[in-house]
């Protein structure tokens, strides 16, 4: 053990043996050494790449101590050793220690590092370095033929998180050429190499919630297509998926329920149409290994069709989103339109031909636009947007033109300050209208306008609000008593709602304003917690007021009475409801009504029973979100395929009740049997060169390393080796580093046998176990 011994002067002294086990169907593992190499103390990001194309796996890990990037190039067997140099790192004498099986350089940085990949980013066929940090965001250094590094700063990169497995890189689109995927504070940003070699600019990807880590890039739907998985420590579902398209895009955020985890997650093997793709991590409660997959889930499962699938348009801003809907290029599909009135900007996301939508695309559009309606206004078979801005006092018409483009809003007629839009066939009679909430020097009105004989937007009708006390917010059009036309309802602030009912003329007459009309049922109320659903299974929608604890299906009788129809209660009085579905009924049934609880971040699903007494059957938990508005449109081809979305402030949930989800099915554990043991990691690797990897279990308070197999054909893992790194001496006063050690492992080839070994980062050190 003459190198072990050599250490005694250091915090710790390491193992002087190692326990080796062979299962009898299995090729036997055998791990020597370790041998050492000298680094700094603050070192990170380890892992092996050829770097200088010679055959021969280097390692490369982050020095912080020194700002640099420290690159050991592993020599080949038999080449002249390099004497080992001088060192002035420490106050006092430390021998040389260092294994001479490596070459060491280090490639000057300057800043501090977070993470770092390794890989040719611009097809030249050297590996490039890649690293996040602090006060550069994200840097590439590029290596040149002669060995030294170029660098370029991406400027465009988010801010980056301070962990590991913050930035990977992998052939994303399937053109042979590596991008660059970077997962940020808020954002993640997608670089993708061009032809030339340059990564251009990122595609960027708001993330609904703040602390994630974990990236790791596999197929995840079997489709052949590299998908994005992560982590969130929020108090959301843990395991965070985006698939990417057939377009090459990534879709909207998919979040699932997992067991708390201390460690990233390590992908076993992705999907391949056959097999779903499988997971294994460490549990934070008991340090036990859990084993999951993430497959096709039941059908006949309520759970998986409400679990929303979630679109963050923005990264930040305080202003809530305003959403329309509508058919902007004419291809027949809808599509979703949000505008961000602090970024002056329109998100659109375009239906594809497989149901789903593109990643936002951005267009240019009035400030502070607060409010948006649809409408074919040409008739041309296209949704036209309508644009409302408060602050520019302007309400505007916008059109996607025949290069995908949606053109700067037209100003439509009208004085004062919009405070609301909305559109539709007002009438019932195939015209389209666009109904404008004004305020101008306190007087409050709406004006309905319609196309005039020379295609020229006009102003048709201005009706009178009287009594408010201060603005309204919100605006909806709704046939509030069933008479096939459209009614204006006026949301404000402290205030019971008021409705204006259309007569055949087109006139509008006050309804709150009778006698039978019950203004305490639509008190206080917001433009989003009023929904629509045929609840009859007449035809007919009928209006749905979430308030408190409960909604209530409501409409005006022909009297003018406001009467409710139906209660819907929560299954607790503490609930908060801030919106209320009707979900169709499949033939031959009542249809259901879906509650979301937004105190306890979940759907409540109601059905009625034999007594026609709606009650809750189960809750699906689904995150939180400060809802806005909530609709149930229809897809497909048929037209008939119904779909969710709950709008929010700062993002909107889509639901297609009838569309595939995954599932997470749990397929295992292990606990370990020795003593007082509890992982932290675990990584996958395959030191037996077999057909499935061995799992390195690390438990880095004890200091312990074990490895597992699983044999062809097995159901559960076993131990197959097991041996503690360092033992520490009590006595020792000097730097002990990380109190959690090893800190780091990795699996790879590097003694150029053809055998996978054991790379351990331990404090200041990097320790190679070859395999025999």
């Amino acid at each position: 053990m003459s190198k072990q011994a050599s250490l005694g002067w250091l915090a710790f002294s390491l193992a002087s043996s190692l326990v080796t086990f062979t299962h009898a169907a299995a090729p036997e593992i055998v791990l020597s050494g370790p041998e050492v190499e000298k680094l700094d103390w603050n070192t990170r990001a380890l892992q092996a790449v050829d770097v200088d194309g010679d055959g021969l796996q280097d390692l490369v890990v982050i020095n912080n101590d020194r700002s640099t990037v420290d690159i050991l190039f592993q020599i080949k067997p038999g080449s002249t050793k390099e004497e080992a140099g001088k060192t002035a790192r420490a106050n006092r004498w430390e021998p040389v220690v260092a294994d001479a099986r490596f070459r060491k350089t280090g490639v000057t940085t300057g800043v501090t590092m977070y993470d770092l990949v390794v890989g040719d980013l611009n097809g030249d066929g050297r590996p490039d370095l890649v690293y996040t940090g602090d006060p550069q965001a994200l840097t590439v250094r590029y290596q040149q033929a002669d060995g030294s590094w170029l660098e370029k700063r991406l400027t465009e990169a988010p801010a980056p998180i301070q962990y590991l497995s913050g930035i990977r890189i992998a052939d994303l689109n399937g053109d042979g050429r590596n991008d660059l995927v970077m997962l940020g504070q808020k954002e993640l940003a997608v670089f993708y190499q061009d032809e030339a070699g340059e990564l251009g600019a990122p595609v960027r990807l708001p993330l609904p919630d703040e602390n994630c880590y974990g990236l790791e890039i596999t197929d995840v739907d079997g489709d052949g297509r590299p998908d994005l998985v992560y982590l969130s420590t929020s108090a959301r579902d843990a395991l965070r998926v985006r698939l990417q398209n057939a377009l090459g895009q990534f879709g909207p955020e998919q979040a699932y329920p997992i067991k708390a985890a201390r460690s990233t997650l390590q992908v076993l093997h992705p999907a391949d149409g056959k097999n779903p793709v499988q997971f294994v991590f460490a549990q934070q409660h008991t340090g036990q290994l859990e084993f999951f997959n993430l497959g096709p889930a039941d059908e006949a499962r309520d759970a998986a069709a409400l679990r929303p699938r979630v679109f963050a348009p923005r990264a930040s801003g305080k202003s809530p989103l305003a959403y329309a809907f509508g058919d902007f290029n004419g291809d027949g599909r809808e599509d979703v339109a949000v505008s961000d009135p602090d970024g002056a900007q329109v998100f659109v996301y375009f239906r594809q031909a497989d149901g789903g939508f593109t990643v936002a695309e951005r267009f240019p559009t009035l400030s502070d636009a607060r409010s948006l309606g649809s409408v074919d206004w040409t008739g041309s078979g296209r949704s036209d947007l309508v644009v409302a801005s408060p602050k520019e006092q302007t309400v505007g018409l916008a059109s996607v033109n025949a290069d995908g483009r949606l053109g700067y809003p037209q100003p439509l007629p009208g004085a004062g300050r919009p405070l609301a839009v909305a559109a539709g066939d007002l009438a019932g009679n195939g015209k389209p209208a666009i109904v404008v909430l004004r305020e101008e020097k306190g007087r409050r009105t709406f004006d309905i306008l319609h196309r005039g004989a020379d295609g020229k937007p006009v102003i048709t009708r201005t009706v009178e609000i009287n009594g408010l006390k201060t603005d309204p917010r919100g605006l909806r059009l709704i046939d509030a008593n069933q008479d096939g036309r459209l009614d204006v309802l006026i949301f404000t602030p402290l205030d019971a709602m008021r409705l204006f009912l259309q007569a055949p003329d087109g006139t509008f007459a006050e309804a709150d304003a009778a006698a039978g009309f019950r203004k305490g049922l639509v008190d206080n109320l917001e433009a989003g917690a009023v929904t629509t659903g045929d609840l009859q299974g007449d035809g007919k929608a009928e209006v749905l007021v979430s308030t408190g604890s409960f909604a209530r299906a409501v409409r005006v009788d022909g009297q003018g009475a406001l009467s409710v129809i139906d209660q819907f209660n929560a299954r607790d009085t503490t609930a908060e409801i801030t919106a209320a579905f009707v979900v169709p009924p499949i033939k031959g049934k009542r249809p259901e009504v879906l509650l979301y609880d937004r105190k306890g971040e979940q759907f409540q699903r109601l059905r009625a029973n034999k007594k026609g007494v709606y009650e809750v059957v189960h809750t699906v938990p689904a995150g939180k979100i400060d809802a806005v508005g909530g609709e149930v449109r229809f897809a497909g081809k048929s037209g008939r395929q119904p779909e969710l979305f709950l709008l929010g402030k700062d993002r909107f949930w889509w639901l297609p009740l009838e569309r595939g989800d995954f599932v997470v099915r749990s397929v295992g554990s292990y606990t370990t049997d020795l003593p007082d043991v509890s992982y932290s990691d675990v990584v996958a690797g395959d030191l037996s060169g077999g057909s499935q990897p061995e799992l390195v279990a690390i438990d880095p308070e004890t200091n312990l390393v074990e490895i597992l197999a699983k044999e062809p054909g097995a159901k559960t893992w076993t131990s197959r080796l097991h041996f503690k790194v360092f033992e520490t001496d009590e006595h020792y006063q000097g730097k002990k580093g990380s109190a959690e050690e090893p800190r780091e492992t990795i699996v790879a080839d590097v003694t150029g046998d053809g055998k996978k070994d054991l790379i351990l980062l331990v404090h200041d050190r990097v320790l190679v176990y070859p395999q025999k």
